[in-house]
C-alpha cells in the first residue's frame, strides 16, 4: 500500500482510509481479504493506533470493511462500491444524471439521415470528438484547455430529452431552451456540481467567451470531417461541409479547417502501404521475399 503524502492536506486518519479504500476497488485487496492488524497498519504509515481506528471506523461506515471480534478486520465480500443500507445514496441524482448522459450514445445525428446514412453517429460519438477538436483549437489559440474541452463535452447534453432536430425541423418544431433542460437535468444533483453544468450550458449558448467560440468552432469542424468521411463512402455531404466553414469564427478554427480539407480521411493509408516494413522493422527483421 502506499504511504502517506506530507504535502496532502487531509488529516492522517482520512489518508489511511483513501488508501485503503483505493486498495480495495482496484483489487489490490481483494474481498474477504484480513487486513494488517492495527499494530502493523500504524506502523507502515507512521501514526498511532489510534489514528488507524479512526480510518477503520470510517470505511466500516462506507460498508467497506466489517470487524470480527478477536479476529481482526475484514474486506466485506462485494464487488462493488458499497452504498447505504438505508435510504437513497446522497450522490443518487449525479449517478442519474449520468445516466442520462449514456442516452447520448444511443442518438444518432439526424441530420445525416438526409443523406441516406443507415446508421450514422450518435450525438456520443460526435461529441467526443468535438471535445478532442476543442482541445487542439484551445492548445493552438492559448486559451483555456479544461474550460474548452469541457464546453465542447457537454454542448448537445440536453440532447438526451429533446433529441437531435435537423435543419429541416427547426422550422416547424419548437423546444425548451438548453438552459431549461439543464435546469431539470440538475435538478437532483449536489449544488456544487450542477452549477458547474449549469455555467457550461449558459456559457456555450451565450457563446460570448472565447472558449465557448472555439467550442463552437469545434462543433462545426467535427460535422466538416464527418461530412468528408461521409462523402469518401458515397454520400453528398458537400451541403455540409459548405454551411461548416461558413459558421466558423476563429483564426485558429479557419487554419485548422483548411487542414482538414487538404487531408484525407484515410489516415491509415500510409500504414497500408507499408504494412510489411513496419511489421517486419517493429519486429527487429528484415521480411522475408514473397513472406507474408
Amino acid at each position: 500500500m502506499q504511504l502517506l503524502d506530507p504535502q496532502d492536506p487531509r488529516r492522517p486518519n482520512e489518508q489511511i482510509a483513501a488508501i485503503i479504500r483505493a486498495a480495495i476497488l482496484t483489487g489490490e485487496i481483494e474481498p474477504g481479504a484480513r487486513l494488517p492488524s492495527g499494530e502493523q497498519l500504524a506502523e507502515h504509515f507512521g501514526v498511532t493506533r489510534a489514528t488507524v481506528a479512526n480510518a477503520m471506523r470510517k470505511l466500516s461506515d462506507e460498508g467497506f470493511v466489517r470487524s470480527l471480534a478477536g479476529s481482526g478486520v475484514y474486506v466485506r465480500d462485494q464487488a462493488s462500491l458499497p452504498g447505504p443500507e438505508n435510504g437513497e445514496h446522497a450522490l443518487a441524482g449525479m449517478a442519474t444524471f449520468l445516466f442520462e448522459m449514456g442516452h447520448l450514445k444511443n442518438l444518432p445525428r439526424a441530420g445525416w439521415l438526409l443523406l441516406g446514412v443507415p446508421a450514422p453517429e450518435s450525438v456520443a460519438d460526435h461529441s467526443f470528438r468535438v471535445s478532442m477538436t476543442g482541445m487542439v483549437l484551445a492548445a493552438l489559440d492559448g486559451a483555456d484547455v479544461g474550460r474548452t474541452v469541457a464546453l465542447c463535452a457537454f454542448h448537445d447534453g440536453h440532447e438526451t430529452r429533446i433529441s437531435d432536430v435537423p435543419s429541416v425541423g427547426r422550422a416547424y418544431v419548437s423546444t425548451a431552451k438548453p438552459e431549461a433542460v439543464t435546469e431539470h437535468q440538475t435538478a437532483m444533483m449536489p449544488e456544487k456540481v450542477a452549477a458547474v453544468v449549469r455555467d457550461l450550458t449558459a456559457e456555450y449558448e451565450a457563446n460570448v467567451t472565447h472558449e465557448a467560440r472555439l467550442a463552437h468552432d469545434a462543433d462545426k469542424l467535427e460535422t466538416l470531417m464527418q461530412a468528408i468521411e461521409y462523402q469518401h463512402k458515397g454520400h453528398d455531404a458537400q451541403a455540409w461541409r459548405e454551411t461548416s466553414l461558413a459558421a466558423l469564427r476563429t483564426d485558429a478554427g479557419k487554419q485548422l479547417a483548411q487542414a482538414i480539407g487538404s487531408t484525407s480521411p484515410q489516415w491509415w493509408a500510409p500504414f497500408a502501404a507499408s504494412y510489411h516494413e513496419l511489421r517486419a522493422s517493429t519486429r527487429g527483421h528484415e521480411p522475408k521475399c514473397g513472406g507474408k
